[in-house]
């Protein structure tokens, strides 16, 4: 995690949500993609700061939750490899069978 605050050129956190949005901005742009262990930290990052923020009641509320839905998203993407919309439905009835 100091490896992606310095690549960001941030000293704390901050605000939440300029942290994810810098995080975001970073992948998008390839700045962490090279690096696999940075990636991945960069996607737990964004994924524990958002939930972070929204169980602690932070403002922007529906916002959060959006993002915290697509943070879920993306973190089972990144983990678990790509699957398909079919694949992912499959999984979510066998879990709750």
């Amino acid at each position: 995690m100091e490896r992606l605050r310095t690549m960001l050129k941030r000293k704390r956190k901050g605000d939440p949500l300029d942290y994810v949005r810098d995080l975001s901005l970073a992948i998008l742009q390839g700045r962490v993609i090279g690096d696999e262990v940075l990636f991945h930290d960069a996607v737990n990052e964004i994924y524990g700061t958002l939930k972070g923020a929204l169980f602690r009641g932070d403002e922007h509320r529906e916002e959060l939750i959006r993002a915290y839905e697509l943070a879920v998203i993306l973190k089972y993407l990144v983990h678990d490899g790509v699957k398909t919309s079919r694949e992912i439905l499959e999984e979510l009835v066998k879990t709750l069978e």
